[in-house]
């Protein structure tokens, strides 16, 4: 799919209808490689470099913003260039704000509000560097993240609540206050009041998935990659899927994924510790909740946010972030108990209790 929604691009761009694709191949290679040696790394050691790489991470994410390292590209300064290789550090994030999480969710905690916030407050520092650069969307996810962990946690329902509220209200007046944001809230609310505008590529993403009806146009066939509608490599590769394989090319993908995520569901709940069960909790709400905004972007159910289809889109990092958590996360299921002799697990006492 990858290659059929680039070799267009690939040969006006660079003169090869080879290049995105053989450029993915090679990062995915690596990517194999490394999930397969991680899935053999015990994952408890990882618990022990969960603050260091915190703040490794706070430090690339600063990078992006305040050093001749990075890289700006279609208005945003997310990339750290080293010649001719490129990394997106937030999408590394999307592991470290889950490990480092899991850590503190299965450790003692403080007595005090005060003192759990003192220790999460890291985690914010991150998110407001990558919300700097500008990223709402990795944002808008990794929060979706940390309060999907604590919520999985046992926080008090009045926390969860107000948190939950502070987060609605941070994303809405992000997009309000920003005219980029804006023009695509308007664009989601109504794309045909701006059809060559801010509506132009939600309503381009409507007629390729239409133009699919049931079986598609055939594999190669589709005419959405042909310029009509931006980023179909990247953003809006579902949208090319359901163009030349149909609804039961699209239904097919969409119900391997919810099979994917019910299975490390599924995987968590016999994790051996707690930390494990954390750790498989994030990484399960990462997968599943990039996957959800943008199969929502693509069809017009929630605003663009441009974030890449898991193992479809292009983007090497990408590409080799999504491989690296599946490695850890094959390592939680190497060593997950058989459901038979899982123990149940003894409730755990609300966070901040005084």
């Amino acid at each position: 799919m990858l290659f059929s929604a680039s070799g267009v691009l690939g040969i006006q761009r660079y003169g090869s209808e080879f290049y995105y694709v053989s450029r993915q191949a090679a990062i995915a290679l690596v990517g194999v490689t490394l999930m397969a040696t991680l899935s053999h790394f015990p994952y408890q050691k990882l618990s022990a470099l969960a603050t260091p790489l915190l703040f490794l991470q706070i430090a690339l994410a600063a990078i992006t913003l305040y050093s001749p390292l990075a890289h700006q590209a279609l208005g945003a300064t997310r990339w750290i260039r080293f010649g001719p290789l490129s990394f997106q550090p937030s999408e590394l994030a999307r592991f470290t704000v889950a490990l480092y999480l899991a850590r503190y969710l299965s450790t003692p905690k403080p007595p005090t509000v005060q003192g759990n916030v003192l220790r999460i407050l890291p985690v914010f520092v991150l998110l407001f560097l990558i919300f700097r650069q500008p990223d709402l969307g990795t944002t808008a996810l990794l929060l979706g993240v940390v309060l999907g962990m604590i919520f999985v946690a046992g926080v008090r329902l009045r926390y969860f609540v107000g948190f939950g509220i502070s987060i609605a209200t941070f994303v809405t007046l992000a997009m309000l206050y920003s005219p980029y944001r804006r023009r695509r809230l308007l664009a989601f609310l109504d794309p045909w009041a701006d059809p060559q505008g801010s509506g132009f590529q939600t309503l381009q993403s409507f007629i390729s998935l239409y133009s699919g009806k049931v079986f598609g146009v055939g594999l190669g066939n589709g005419n959405s990659k042909l310029f009509y509608l931006p980023e179909v490599h990247t953003d809006f590769i579902f949208a090319l899927i359901g163009e030349e394989l149909g609804f039961v090319g699209a239904i097919s993908l969409v119900m391997l994924f919810a099979t994917l995520i019910y299975l490390m569901l599924k995987t968590a709940t016999y994790a051996r510790d707690d930390f494990g069960k954390y750790l498989a909790i994030g990484l399960t709400l990462s997968f599943a909740l990039q996957i959800a905004v943008n199969l929502g972007g693509v069809t017009g159910t929630l605003p663009v946010k441009g974030l890449p289809l898991p193992f479809l889109s292009w983007g090497r990092s990408a590409l080799l972030v999504n491989l690296f958590l599946m490695g850890v996360f094959l390592n939680i299921v190497r060593q997950a108990q058989a459901p038979s002799a899982a123990p149940r697990a003894a409730p755990r006492p609300p966070l901040a209790r005084k």
